[in-house]
């Protein structure tokens, strides 16, 4: 695991402690949210005010309103950050977002327990995001099992081969290639272009970060991707939405 991620992961276990204790919740009385998995082919719109990499990338982050702009014009589904410290993210947003749309919702954040899925359930997430760099397999394969058992699905997340090879071997039922080396922040799209060919189509192979153009859809769409996430692009833009509808022509 990278020294970023451990960074990350090593903060929120405080918050996730405090939580369990301060605010348990039950395995019930979920609300009634879209299959995620059913969105695609399409674009997952990515709602994130910063990044470790970044810093701020939208001051005006104003979640309701650039929830709804990205879905009238089309995005397949939305992809929240939660985590507070590093992407300036809450589980409020999500929560917000969920009573505010009708796409699927993508909790994005760094998750180790399963409190944080029961938590993703219950704001209203269609998915959670697994992240195969910071889970060993056996956590990687329980957490996904729990997921699926209380109506999720679940978005792996892979930086290399073996990462691909060990989310095959998972529960996870969409598998995404993250662009960008969680060791030095660069971006290789074909270092994703190439991932996406280990992935069978009926695991919906999922490009993810550094997406700026049409063109690298198009590349990403005939390595066999069948969705596209897409943040900083969307959020730098001065009206997302525009942004996302060009993205799609």
């Amino acid at each position: 695991m990278s020294n970023i991620l451990q960074k990350i992961v090593a903060d929120l276990r405080l918050e996730v402690e405090k939580k369990k204790q301060n605010t348990p919740l039950d395995e019930y009385n979920f609300p009634l949210r879209p299959s995620f998995r059913a969105a695609f082919p399409g674009i997952i719109a990515e709602l994130k005010k910063a990044s470790p990499s970044q810093g701020i990338i939208r001051e005006n982050f104003d979640v309701i309103s650039l929830a709804l702009e990205l879905e009238q014009a089309g995005a397949a589904a939305l992809s929240v950050l939660t985590e507070p410290n590093y992407f300036r993210g809450s589980i409020n947003y999500l929560q917000t977002v969920s009573k505010t749309v009708v796409i699927p919702l993508l909790r994005k954040d760094f998750i180790f327990d399963r409190y944080q899925i029961l938590e993703a359930r219950h704001a209203g997430a269609s998915a959670v995001l697994l992240i195969a760099a910071m889970l060993p397999q056996k956590e990687l394969i329980a957490l996904g099992e729990y997921a699926i058992s209380i109506g999720l699905d679940v978005l792996g997340e892979a930086h290399n081969e073996e990462e691909v090879k060990r989310l095959l071997d998972s529960p996870a039922t969409l598998i995404g290639v993250n662009a960008r080396d969680l060791g030095t922040f660069a971006t290789d799209l074909k270092q994703v272009e190439k991932l996406l060919k280990l992935i069978p189509p009926e695991r919906y192979p999922i490009a993810e970060s550094a997406i700026k153009n049409r063109e690298d859809i198009r590349i990403l769409k005939n390595a066999g991707a069948k969705g596209f996430l897409i943040g900083e692009t969307l959020m730098r833009s001065s009206s997302p939405g525009a942004k996302l509808k060009e993205l799609m022509q």
